[in-house]
């Protein structure tokens, strides 16, 4: 008998849509599978849009400034303002033709004024079985996406960093507890990308009850057929048809924003700077939106923005012969497993899930977070064999991360509902 599953999202922007759209994809190419994608908001495309006309558009738009302004009343400071979430605005979906039809809701990232505590609350009380994929930390914390170091949770959180008035208890207790609540019986079985993520999520207070069952990792799942080498002469064209010297090495770096933080960009444009000024015999491709400032002009880099269309983004990485991150703070990214997927060797910190991508000195690097040094140092090194830590970079990618392999991971965990 077929499962019928149907995966819940925000946004189409964002790693989490991205996700669970190839999961959805792949999942109707299976016999024992029905899948369908239920996003809030967005672009257009393979799945079923809610906003998708004026005025859901508007209920879209006032929900999440709703939700942002409603949470000004308790943010520390404005620095954090995306980096928590209560939840206090959204919208009931529970007569949604596709929720009445599946057997199994696959809940993705919820946010920006989709899914409230209340909408979840709705959902929940459903004759329906739950499954959730935790990009992040939000569903067993008070509230934030990530820690930054802190072990409240352990305790149901308290003191929040990320509130003005934090104490003992604070708001975030308050919204551990409705969490505790929702989910605390087990019928919630949550899934995360990262063994890194798992390990945190794990300790959190409401795991302490004995109907929850851990948090298990398994990895996105990414199309290794599509996401594959070319030649090295197909390479040097690429090269050249980007206005790049064919004749020297490529190193790519890409980030959604690269304004963000988290994502490390100014230790990259150190690293670049440091590899010019050491006359390294390299040049740089750079995808990613909002940057700042403009790119000094002695460096040999082609910035290229943001793009979304994947068979440009596949080519970008074909072009590349190196793809270094810079993140301070990650799950599992995908484009380090695009990388490697194209045979491209990785260099990251030590940082979040990367180490379990980044097999160190053999199919790229781990380096101890802003360790700009090492990093220029490696890729300066005439020494390393790059094209041998490429096969083992892809060896990783279809061993570990190929859609087939992950897929029956995340079948077997539908059936254990």
């Amino acid at each position: 008998m077929k499962i019928k599953v149907l995966h819940i999202n925000a946004n189409t922007a964002g790693g989490a849509f991205v996700v669970a759209q190839r999961l959805h994809e792949a999942l109707n190419l299976r016999d024992d599978v029905i899948s369908n994608h239920l996003v809030f908001d967005g672009k257009p495309g393979n799945y079923f849009l809610w906003a998708n006309n004026r005025v859901r558009k508007a209920v879209a738009i006032t929900n999440h400034a709703l939700d942002k302004l409603d949470f000004l009343r308790f943010e520390a400071s404005s620095r954090i303002r995306f980096q928590f979430n209560h939840a206090s605005m959204g919208i009931d979906i529970t007569e949604h033709p596709l929720v009445k039809d599946a057997d199994i809701i696959h809940f993705h990232w919820v946010h920006k004024g989709f899914l409230s505590f209340t909408g979840l609350e709705k959902l929940l009380k459903l004759n329906k079985k739950f499954i959730w994929t935790c990009h992040d930390l939000w569903p067993v914390t008070g509230g934030c996406y990530y820690t930054w170091g802190c072990d409240h949770l352990t305790e149901g959180c308290f003191d929040c960093k990320f509130l003005k008035n934090p104490g003992n208890p604070d708001r975030s207790t308050k919204w551990f507890k409705l969490k505790e609540r929702l989910w605390g019986n087990g019928q919630v079985r949550f899934i995360t990308p990262s063994r890194w993520l798992a390990e945190i999520g794990n300790t959190s207070k409401m795991f302490q009850s004995p109907q929850m069952k851990p948090i298990k990792a398994i990895p996105n799942a990414i199309n290794t057929d599509f996401f594959a080498p070319v030649s090295l002469d197909d390479k040097r064209k690429l090269k050249q048809d980007l206005g790049l010297n064919p004749n020297l090495p490529v190193i790519l770096f890409s980030a959604a924003n690269l304004n963000n933080p988290a994502k490390g960009f100014e230790y990259f444009l150190q690293c670049m700077n440091d590899l010019v000024h050491q006359k390294g015999q390299v040049q740089f491709l750079i995808l990613g939106r909002n940057y700042a400032q403009s790119l000094p002009e002695n460096l040999p880099a082609k910035f290229v923005g943001f793009e979304s269309n994947i068979n440009k983004i596949l080519r970008y990485y074909q072009t590349s012969d190196i793809y270094v991150t810079t993140a301070i703070e990650d799950n599992l990214p995908t484009t380090v497993m695009e990388a490697l997927s194209c045979g491209l060797p990785c260099l990251g910190f030590k940082v979040g899930g990367i180490p379990e991508l980044i097999d160190h000195n053999r199919n790229g690097f781990i380096l101890d977070s802003g360790d700009v040094k090492s990093l220029t140092d490696l890729l300066l090194n005439p020494e390393i064999d790059w094209l041998k830590l490429g096969l083992a970079a892809r060896d990783k990618a279809k061993s570990t991360y190929d859609t087939h392999v992950v897929l029956d991971q995340i079948v077997n965990e539908y059936r254990s509902l």
